[in-house]
């Protein structure tokens, strides 16, 4: 599991498919039905079960999971960002309601059930009686008022807090009685109640908020869920123990009572060959790939030779798409030359060369997985042809060396990254083809974020998660967007004109269908005008061993370890 909000930098860590050298690394349309992807090496993982097995669970013992080091080291809800934190959220901290992996539909969770004003601002929850946080506190109004509260004031404290986001537009919530609270927004939020299912909107004990935000991202979290946070350690290891007494399942999980495992014991590795090594000689029994470094071809055929399975789902939200700079006076501040790019990428051969036979092929600018999904086979395709025609066109013209120079100077495009790796150098080639020497600038940590604050680059990788349509305002609006500046240098002032309009229309639309309405024009807007340019499907990619049953995928690709087991 990797990063899952703005993977600025592309942190891509990459090995060749056909070989086995480790190189460098780099919703809410409620009825909205998901175009689910989830597959194994060689079929079906069975729906929103990452690991299946027949006859009754095994109660016992620790399950292994071997995962990539999380860099953002924080498992606040609301203040991680990154996927396989977000995953330990999910086993700790429960939500007022769940989202089906499968269809998108929205559930009572920890709420029983909820009521929406006829306007859209007010949202009233009645809640669950009966159900505790682990340290013995009870789940109830006041818990959820202290709950979003201290959101609240941790995004007033730190306003580029990743929560925002989700509570876009919430004054207040109130306690009206002990089972019931509302939520108070300024204007209709139509994604607000998907954000509700989110772990980044999961309610934590009242206790958890006398601590710090600091205090919070290093574990000051309890949860009402299957599992205790036992320990956060990122330079060591996590470890969630089973909690007794467990009273509050999802709705989707296959466990109504305890865990069957007694512990979850998470080890960081961020060598990807060693994590595949752990599996295989069962040092591990589960290893969990960043979703931008997703296992490749050797590694599914040595992890099915062992006798184990890989699973995966496409993660909602964005594709792995690049950036362009249209406002640094460079070649990409011209359409034609954007499309052209675009054009000139091969993204079969990039999902098979670089990844792995059977893997998605992009086709949007948004995962599948993403309610309002809209395939733009239009734009994302392969045609060097086309893109020849629309660089001679814009004056780029072949010279000798076969790249294009138009007044004097040649047709570069530098991306900036902080590692380099074989995805990026297929770009290289296939541009090269075309006539555009696509420079690939690796930089460290502290030059990026120097180098893109002053505008000197072409293209950028960002990447975010979520099982809604309005991942694409996070990523584009530039009111609200931490990095203002990357996503606003992707759009000239018209872009922005219209997708702010778009952005406001599809944010506060109830109407289901035309909310979806609006999200497929705005994917069309962004496809056609070259804003994003997407460049492989992100997935989850689950290596699991044979002995391990019951994983599940939740609705934001995160795993639930509640109904999972060893046999022994």
């Amino acid at each position: 599991m990797g990063r899952d909000y703005f993977t600025a930098g592309g942190r891509w860590r990459a090995r060749s498919s056909k070989s086995s050298a480790t190189l460098l690394k780099a919703v809410s349309a409620v009825a909205v039905t998901l175009a689910v992807a989830v597959t194994t090496a060689c079929g079906s993982a069975g729906g929103q079960t990452a690991s299946d097995g027949d006859g009754t669970p095994t109660a016992g013992g620790t399950l292994r999971v071997v995962e990539d080091v999380d860099s953002l080291n924080c498992v606040d809800p609301f203040q991680t960002a990154w996927t396989a934190t977000r995953s330990v959220v999910r086993n700790v901290a429960e939500s007022l309601v769940d989202q089906d992996p499968k269809t998108g539909d929205i559930s009572p969770w920890l709420a029983k059930d909820w009521k929406i004003s006829d306007d859209g601002k007010t949202y009233t929850f009645n809640l669950k009686s009966g159900i505790t946080f682990s340290d013995g506190e009870a789940f109830n109004a006041d818990a959820v008022v202290t709950t979003f509260e201290g959101d609240l004031a941790t995004l007033k404290a730190k306003p580029g807090t990743v929560g925002g986001f989700y509570v876009g537009n919430l004054e207040s919530v109130t306690k009206v009685d002990d089972d019931t609270v509302k939520f108070n927004l300024s204007a209709p939020n139509a994604s607000f109640l998907q954000g509700l299912a989110t772990t980044t909107l999961a309610i934590l004990s009242p206790k958890s908020f006398d601590y710090t935000p600091q205090e919070r991202c290093q574990g000051k979290i309890v949860g009402t869920g299957p599992f205790t946070l036992e320990k956060y350690d990122v330079n060591t290891e996590t470890i969630l123990s089973k909690r007794k007494g467990y009273t509050s399942p999802s709705p989707f999980s296959t466990n109504d009572g305890d865990a069957y495992l007694d512990k979850v014991q998470i080890s960081y590795i961020p060598e990807a060959s060693v994590r595949i090594g752990n599996l295989v000689s069962g040092a591990a029994d589960v290893i969990w790939t960043d979703s931008d470094s997703p296992l490749v071809q050797n590694d599914v055929t040595q992890i099915k030779q062992s006798g184990g399975s890989v699973q995966t789902r496409s993660l909602p939200g964005s594709t792995y798409e690049l950036f362009p700079n249209v406002r640094n006076g460079g070649p990409l501040s011209d359409k034609k030359v954007r499309e052209a790019f675009s054009l000139g990428i091969d993204r079969s051969t990039y999902a098979s060369t670089i990844v792995r036979d059977d893997y998605p092929v992009v086709s949007g600018v948004v995962d599948t997985t993403t309610p309002s999904f809209s395939k733009q086979s239009s734009s994302v395709k392969y045609d060097p042809s086309e893109a020849k025609k629309l660089l001679d066109e814009a004056g780029w013209k072949v010279a000798d060396d076969g790249y294009r120079y138009k007044d004097g100077k040649k047709l570069s495009i530098s991306f900036l990254t902080t590692s380099k790796d074989d995805g990026a150098e297929l770009i290289q080639d296939e541009l090269k083809k075309i006539g555009i020497d696509y420079q690939i600038n690796v930089v460290t940590s502290a030059q990026y974020t120097s180098l893109s604050n002053a505008n000197e680059y072409d293209v950028v990788s960002i990447t975010y998660t979520r099982a809604d349509p309005s991942a694409i305002n996070t990523l584009l609006d530039t009111r609200y967007a931490t990095f203002k500046a990357l996503t606003g240098n992707t759009q000239t002032d018209a872009d922005r004109k219209y997708l702010e309009a778009a952005f406001d229309k599809g944010t506060t639309q109830t109407n289901a269908d035309e909310r979806t309405a609006t999200y497929q024009d705005i994917q069309k807007y962004i496809s056609d005008n070259s804003i994003l340019i997407p460049v492989f499907e992100r997935v989850q990619d689950a290596g699991i061993s044979s002995k391990v049953k019951g994983i599940r995928f939740t609705a934001e690709s995160f795993s639930d370890y509640s109904g999972a087991s060893l046999d022994k």
